[in-house]
């Protein structure tokens, strides 16, 4: 268990949360907290923001049947006009 100090900071009280404790919950500088009071104590949540998912479709099926290895060939697009040749 961790012991905080209840401090005066401006016209508030202020506890300071070490590091150590913040890191645990996925906190940085700049997170919020949600404080509620349950039973008679104070109880700190962090607030984390959503996290935006992707969902990436399933292709597999359309490759199922393949029997040979793909091997990618370029295109040909004419002869060289500028000077993109080596």
């Amino acid at each position: 268990m961790t012991m905080l100090t209840l401090s005066t900071w401006g016209n508030a009280q202020a506890v300071r949360l070490p590091k150590a404790l913040r890191e645990q919950v996925g906190m940085s500088d700049g997170s919020q907290i949600e404080a509620t009071v349950e039973n008679g104590s104070i109880v700190l949540k962090p607030v984390h923001a959503a996290r935006r998912v992707i969902r990436v479709a399933d292709l597999s099926h359309i490759f199922r049947d393949r029997t040979k290895e793909y091997h990618a060939d370029e295109d040909p697009f004419g002869e060289a006009v500028g000077e993109e040749e080596l």
